[in-house]
C-alpha cells in the first residue's frame, strides 16, 4: 500500500475518532443522583433523620414533594400522586396540596411514629418511598378545603399528621391505613391464595335469610360471618358479599390478636378458621402484623 493511501485512511480516521470523543461527553454526569435522597453533602438534622428512616425500614423519607434530582427542562422534580390506588378520599384528578413537618424535632416525632406503627407492620410490602406532612388537603369546587389522612401511590405514600392528631392514638391512626394496604394486596392476589378463604362461607355469600334461620341465635357466625344486613331497612336481613366478608376479616386480624378474637367468636369453629386462614394469606404476603404489639 503507498503512502498516499495511508495518508487516506488517516484522514477518513479522524472524524470517527472526534465523534466518539463526542459522544462520550453526551453521558449525564449526575446520572447516579437519586433524587429521594437527600444530597451528600447536607449534614442537617433532618437528612439524618431520612439516612436513618432509610437504614432502618429500606423506604425513603421526604418531607417535601420537591426532589433533589432536576426534570429534563431544568425543573426540580416533584414527588407525583396523581396515580394514587387507595386514599382516604378520591385521588384521581385532585391538585393535592401539603403543608410540610418543617420542625426536625416534629419531623423526628412523626418518623417515629410512621416506622413504629406501619412500616414495622408493613413488613416485605414497605414501598419505594413515604411523604411525611402536617395536612394533605385539595380545594373543592365550592372553594372548601378537603382534607385526607393518606395517599397510597405506586411511586410511595403520603400520610399527614392530621395536624398532630395522629399521636393521639397512632395504632389506631395507622390501622385503618394498614387495613387498605391489605385489602388492595389481597384483591391483587390470584384467586388460587384466595379461595381457601372464600370457600368457608362461598354457598352464602349475598343470601337472604329465611324466618326459619332468622330464628337461630347469631345466625350469622354459624355462617362464618361478623354480621347480617338489614340492606333495606325493612326488617329482612342477608348475609354479606365476598368483598364485606373479607373487609371483616381483615379488620378482624389487624386489630385483634388470635387470643382475642377467639375470646369473642371461639363458639363459632367457622369463624376462627376463616380468621386463622386470612391471617395466613396475609402473612404469606410478606407483612409481619405481629411487628407493631
Amino acid at each position: 500500500m503507498s503512502i498516499y493511501k495511508y495518508i487516506i485512511l488517516v484522514f477518513i480516521a479522524l472524524p470517527l475518532l472526534g465523534s466518539c470523543s463526542k459522544e462520550d461527553d453526551l453521558t449525564p454526569s449526575n446520572a447516579d443522583i437519586n433524587g429521594f435522597a437527600p444530597e451528600p453533602t447536607d449534614n442537617s438534622l433532618t437528612a439524618q433523620i431520612r439516612n436513618d428512616f432509610y437504614k432502618a425500614t429500606g423506604a425513603y423519607l421526604l418531607f417535601n414533594d420537591t426532589l433533589v434530582s432536576k426534570s429534563t427542562n431544568g425543573q426540580p422534580e416533584l414527588f407525583d400522586i396523581t396515580y394514587a390506588m387507595v386514599g382516604s378520599g378520591s385521588v384521581s384528578s385532585h391538585n393535592y396540596q401539603y403543608t410540610y413537618i418543617t420542625d426536625a424535632a416534629e419531623q423526628q416525632q412523626a418518623a417515629n411514629a410512621l416506622q413504629k406503627y406501619l412500616t414495622r407492620r408493613l413488613g416485605k410490602q414497605v414501598p419505594f418511598s413515604f411523604l411525611l406532612v402536617d395536612d394533605i388537603y385539595y380545594i373543592k369546587s365550592n372553594r372548601k378545603k378537603k382534607h385526607v389522612d393518606y395517599l397510597l401511590g405506586t411511586r410511595g405514600y403520603v400520610i399527614s399528621t392530621r395536624n398532630g392528631e395522629m399521636y393521639d392514638d397512632p395504632q389506631n391512626y395507622f390501622n385503618d391505613m394498614l387495613l387498605n394496604i391489605v385489602i388492595d394486596r389481597f384483591n391483587r392476589q390470584s384467586s388460587k391464595v384466595t379461595d381457601p378463604f372464600y370457600a368457608y362461607s362461598k354457598d352464602h355469600y349475598g343470601e337472604d335469610l329465611t324466618d326459619d334461620e332468622m330464628a337461630i341465635e347469631n345466625v350469622e357466625h354459624t355462617y362464618g360471618f361478623m354480621e347480617k344486613l338489614d340492606t333495606w331497612g325493612d326488617g329482612s336481613y342477608s348475609l354479606p358479599y365476598e368483598v364485606r366478608d373479607v373487609k371483616d376479616y381483615i379488620s378482624a386480624v389487624v386489630t385483634m390478636t388470635r387470643d382475642e378474637f377467639e375470646a369473642k367468636y371461639g363458639d363459632y369453629s367457622v369463624m376462627v378458621e376463616k380468621y386463622d386462614m386470612m391471617r395466613s394469606i396475609i402473612t404469606n404476603m410478606g407483612f409481619n402484623l405481629n411487628a407493631g404489639d
